[in-house]
């Protein structure tokens, strides 16, 4: 049985929690100081994904917070020798996709962009947030349809045909998302990624950690072949994004040119390496 135990200061707040072992003051005692200046932590807005813990969580300290993302210091046991560590860094940020997309006419649309924490200029696929009642299936669809203005030949004869997707409260005018009660969760309680049978256009690459002892939210990958035009203008540089307003050029890359790109370290973030890297992968396996 799990009890709490809640310790404040004038600005951080310490949560821990004992089971059947008995852990001393000096365990319980975080080996660090409030260095704000007696200012508050950074705070603007009440993270809204989910926190991470597991049976080796005894505690946390919230150092900051936006909607999107904290950081905390966790108190973590050790499961080989209980040792308790004090000091362990952890970062949550909200699951996101990534998309690697492959047009009708034998191109990647990728982007050219600029990152705050990447130096000079990086090649990204598309990519963003899952919003709340939304599977990642569907806000791989959204964001493909925001940023790039395409999708598969079966979601164009859906929206052709009048039909619709239920849409979640945050996904605004998008025709994509599900409602929370049809989103399905695996064993340990993390979103399933799978495309839907009805799309063999979109194949689902797998869902990954950012950082297996930090933390940063999972990412699920994702291939789209044979994307089409949903819109006026999509998968051209005409296409006006709906999703959040970049710097970025649009970069249509054959499959050489994205293969030599993600080797020559042009995706510089390893995410986009990745999803890039196995969407490269499937297509060569699958003779694509």
């Amino acid at each position: 049985m799990w009890s709490l135990t809640t310790i404040s200061s004038p600005t951080i707040t310490v949560l821990f929690s004992s089971s059947k072992t008995e852990l001393t003051d000096e365990e319980k005692r975080l080996k660090f100081r409030d260095t704000s200046g007696g200012h508050p932590v950074a705070n603007t807005g009440t993270y809204t994904g989910q926190l991470w813990k597991t049976e080796q969580t005894l505690g946390r300290v919230l150092l900051g917070e936006t909607p999107f993302a904290r950081c905390d210091v966790h108190s973590v046991m050790l499961p080989n020798n209980k040792k308790i560590i004090n000091d362990w860094i952890f970062m949550e940020e909200r699951d996101a996709v990534n998309v690697a997309v492959y047009t009708k006419e034998g191109k990647f649309l990728t982007f050219q962009q600029k990152k705050y924490a990447i130096p000079g200029e990086t090649l990204s696929p598309v990519g963003g947030f899952i919003n709340n009642g939304e599977s990642p299936f569907d806000a791989a669809r959204r964001e493909v349809w925001e940023e790039l203005g395409v999708g598969s030949e079966r979601t164009k004869e859906i929206l052709a045909n009048g039909g619709t997707l239920e849409k979640s409260a945050e996904t605004k005018d998008s025709p994509f998302g599900t409602s929370s009660q049809q989103v399905a969760h695996d064993q340990h309680g993390l979103l399933k990624g799978d495309a839907t049978p009805d799309e063999p256009d979109w194949v689902y690459l797998g869902k990954y950690r950012t950082m297996a002892n930090r933390g940063g939210g999972f990412i699920y990958t994702y291939l789209v072949v044979n994307a089409v035009p949903l819109v006026e203008g999509g998968g051209t540089a005409a296409h006006l994004s709906r999703g959040d307003a970049e710097d970025q050029q649009l970069k249509l890359l054959s499959k050489e040119e994205t293969l030599e790109a993600v080797m020559d370290g042009k995706f510089q973030e390893i995410k986009w390496a990745g999803t890039m890297a196995l969407g490269l992968l499937h297509m060569e396996k699958k003779g694509l």
